[in-house]
């Protein structure tokens, strides 16, 4: 398995090391920058520079699901995320994602290396910004790194599948889009259960479904002999 800097590293942040060999799956590699965040602290800024100059190539629905069944400290971190890269113009529109996550109970330094002495631990509580405050962790508020990130150009020419994202702008049918690619191996068998996986209401994703067929991006069938649910599958 590839590193999460190498992930990254292939979706525009300069980190040093070779970049992922395939465009990652962007929902979950937030999902686990929030579980590397605690031992590198680079992760941290890089993670908000990128969403808040890409932001609208996250599909939205889908990783507010995945965040529903993250672990609290993951669904903290990642509402840090969002809050940040809202602070510093990412599009409100981020905010869906962690609509359901929830602050830390007991409070803490989001670094493992402000752990080591009560020194460190007072200094990280001290320095700590009011947005991470009330995700229950301490940590200063992060300045941006432009000079870290690529330029969409890039982004788009080494990441071709990623135009489509910021095409429909993350919304529920790039959701779609991504829950069949990475979730489903290309097959839903109804609009139910694609509402189940992408924790989107039936009615919302039977609108999306139809723009999406419009758009020749997913094919929708009858069972066989005609009976029961449509199948959903991606198209070629």
């Amino acid at each position: 398995m590839t590193s999460v800097e190498s992930r990254w590293a292939r979706v525009g942040a300069l980190f040093s090391c070779r970049p992922a060999s395939t465009t990652p799956d962007i929902e979950r590699l937030l999902i686990e920058t929030t579980h590397s965040l605690q031992s590198n602290a680079r992760l941290l800024p890089i993670a908000v520079t990128w969403l808040a100059t890409y932001g609208n190539f996250v599909a939205r629905q889908r990783l507010r699901h995945l965040a529903r069944e993250a672990a609290p400290e993951e669904q903290a971190a990642l509402g840090l995320l969002i809050d940040f890269a809202i602070a510093h113009g990412a599009s409100e529109d981020l905010r869906l994602c962690s609509r359901d996550c929830n602050p830390l109970l007991a409070p803490g330094p989001l670094f493992e290396i402000h752990r080591r002495s009560a020194a460190l631990l007072r200094l990280a509580e001290s320095s700590t910004h009011d947005i991470a405050r009330r995700w229950g962790l301490w940590t200063p508020f992060p300045d941006l790194k432009h000079d870290a990130i690529r330029p969409v150009e890039w982004l788009l020419a080494h990441n071709p599948s990623l135009r489509e994202r910021v095409v429909r702008k993350g919304d529920l049918r790039c959701s779609i889009i991504e829950t069949l690619r990475h979730d489903t191996a290309g097959e839903s068998p109804s609009e139910t259960q694609l509402a189940r996986s992408t924790g989107a209401t039936r009615a919302a994703v039977r609108a999306s479904l139809h723009a999406l067929l419009q758009e020749g991006a997913v094919r929708i069938a009858r069972n066989p002999g005609g009976r029961g649910p449509r199948v959903i599958t991606l198209a070629a």
